[in-house]
């Protein structure tokens, strides 16, 4: 089945589109698999019968994962930006996306398995930036910067103003 939507992200893949949409479905709440366009004939990337696009909608939203081949790696340009409610929420995304060979890498970013960027970002850190008191907001910034996964209690002392 086709979605109505006209745009939704592309995301490319060197062969493993369906495994890495399987995977992304399986983390987030209103999420599925729409469809799998399997190729009708060899093509440059693979075999007749390979899953070249995969259509699926992850947290209620349409994307897109397409078996491009090897010449196009994801980098840190673009990256998918998770809101987590709590520290749970933070902790839960976190520990899904890095397991099987993701890694950590700076102020809430992380590299999953496929090597797709993602921030998973608590929603008070947002409120805290956005502060018209720039100091407490400036206090906040410093703490995200020093750390990789984000920790809303520390988030929280740094902008208060309190010492550890």
């Amino acid at each position: 089945m086709r979605s109505n939507q006209i745009l939704s992200p592309c995301l490319w893949y060197d062969g493993k589109a369906e495994e890495a949409a399987e995977f992304y479905v399986s983390i987030f709440p209103n999420s599925r698999i729409d469809e799998v366009l399997r190729s009708p004939c060899d093509w440059p990337s693979g075999k007749a019968g390979d899953a070249i696009l995969v259509s699926f909608t992850l947290a209620g939203m349409p994307y897109q994962a397409m078996n491009g081949g090897p010449n196009e790696p994801f980098n840190n340009s673009v990256s998918l930006s998770i809101t987590c409610e709590n520290q749970t929420e933070v902790d839960r995304y976190w520990e899904a996306l890095t397991a099987g060979g993701g890694e950590p890498i700076q102020c809430g970013w992380l590299q999953d398995r496929y090597g797709l960027r993602w921030q998973v970002v608590p929603r008070v850190l947002m409120r805290m930036m956005h502060d018209d008191d720039r100091e407490k907001a400036g206090r906040a910034m410093q703490a995200m910067m020093q750390m990789v996964k984000l920790d809303i209690a520390e988030l929280e002392r740094a902008y208060a103003g309190a010492a550890k």
